[in-house]
């Protein structure tokens, strides 16, 4: 039996933050690996500045490369319409009906993780490991956390303990856009990448505050 990470995230594009989040998740929780999914189209956020499907998936690939347990996963990219994590998960469990599926996300994620389609389910499928946000915030996520193992006795929701690092991927696209450099957030194939291909340029007013 394996115990599998599961990664996801439109990686738009993928920085330090993400590799950090599933480095903890491998070292403190004693995973056999990690799956690393790009979402195709996000139920969640605004598309209009969502690159290529083509682009972040080989921006992923670049930086997950120096980590042997994480392994690159197409199957959100493969199905149509729009991405659900209840969805992704039913899928894996059909691939993986031995394994123990562990799903990684960020403290602002576990926040609003009752509004996601069949949030119930997705705790019956998976054990939640949850970056903490700030310290001053940690207190709110045990409470968000008490609230869902009530409605879900079987559910496991665990906390990482590592460091955030203060940026996202709109603050990054954002830069780009200005033509600051961001290569302290962002792994040296990445950013290599994004500048050979010259991406993230010419985006609207608009586009840059969408997250």
């Amino acid at each position: 039996m394996q115990r599998i990470g599961i990664l996801g995230g439109t990686f738009n594009p993928i920085h330090k933050g993400h590799i950090q989040l599933g480095k903890a998740a491998y070292e403190q929780f004693h995973l056999d690996k990690i799956l690393v999914l790009p979402n195709k189209l996000p139920a969640y956020k605004e598309l209009d500045e969502l690159l290529d499907t083509t682009y972040r998936s080989q921006m992923v690939k670049l930086a997950i490369k120096e980590y042997p347990y994480m392994e690159f996963s197409d199957i959100e990219l493969k199905r149509a319409g729009a991405t659900y994590t209840i969805d992704t998960l039913r899928s894996l469990k059909k691939l993986y009906p031995d394994d123990t599926l562990f799903f990684i996300l960020g403290g602002d994620s576990l926040v609003y993780l009752h509004k996601w389609r069949e949030y119930k389910e997705i705790l019956k499928l998976a054990k939640i490991l949850c970056a903490k946000r700030a310290e001053a915030d940690l207190p709110r996520l045990q409470e968000i956390q008490k609230q869902l193992l009530q409605e879900v006795p079987e559910a496991a929701i665990f906390f990482l303990d590592t460091p955030m690092i203060p940026i996202s991927s709109t603050e990054l696209r954002e830069k780009l856009y200005q033509d600051r450099s961001v290569l302290k957030w962002l792994p040296e194939g990445v950013w290599d990448y994004i500048r050979s291909r010259n991406l993230y340029k010419g985006l609207s007013d608009t586009e840059k505050e969408a997250e």
